[in-house]
């Protein structure tokens, strides 16, 4: 079998995607400082989400909303949108994505974080990723492991409260 034409490009973007993710998710978890904001009034929505996983068995449409997320995460990387990239990784403070100013400390912790992987992260860098190129697989405490050409992200993914898949940083 021949090696896909992106492999040694992908290796070094699954290597950013799972630093970027990590440096995100730090950014999001701790927000500069130690304690943890309350938990914003999340606001009404007309989609119902689906219950939040509590380790319980993973779908295959968990499966591919999950890499959509993913992929929807690298995009926003991609163009290098802070503020949107934080909203793909787990507060969990809130069960959902960071808002109001944790969102904020995310996004400003990412831009610095990201510093110095600017030259990898030169527009269009992520633009020939499909799913195709992307592996979800379940893992046994319900959240998603990714690897992106079989290279791994270091990063699971987690279903939050509001049914949505998120980058998850372990503590």
């Amino acid at each position: 079998m021949e090696p896909h034409p992106l492999r040694g490009p992908v290796r070094r973007i699954a290597a950013c995607a799972s630093a970027l993710a990590l440096a995100l998710g730090a950014a999001a978890c701790t927000g500069g400082d130690d304690e943890q904001p309350a938990p914003e009034t999340p606001s009404a929505s007309t989609d119902a989400a689906p219950e939040a996983s509590d380790g319980g068995e993973v779908t295959d449409a968990d499966l591919s909303a999950a890499t959509d997320r993913f992929l929807g995460f690298l995009g926003v990387v991609d163009d290098q949108d802070w503020e949107a990239a934080c909203t793909y990784v787990l507060d969990p403070g809130t069960g959902t994505a960071p808002e109001g100013e944790r969102l904020q400390q995310c996004a400003d912790g990412a831009r610095g974080a990201m510093a110095d992987y600017e030259e990898m992260l030169q527009p269009g860098v992520f633009d020939q990723l499909d799913a195709s190129m992307v592996q979800a697989e379940p893992a046994d405490d319900g959240s998603i492991s990714l690897s992106l050409l079989e290279q791994p992200v270091e990063v699971p993914m987690t279903r939050g409260d509001d049914g949505q898949w998120y980058l998850s940083i372990p503590f």
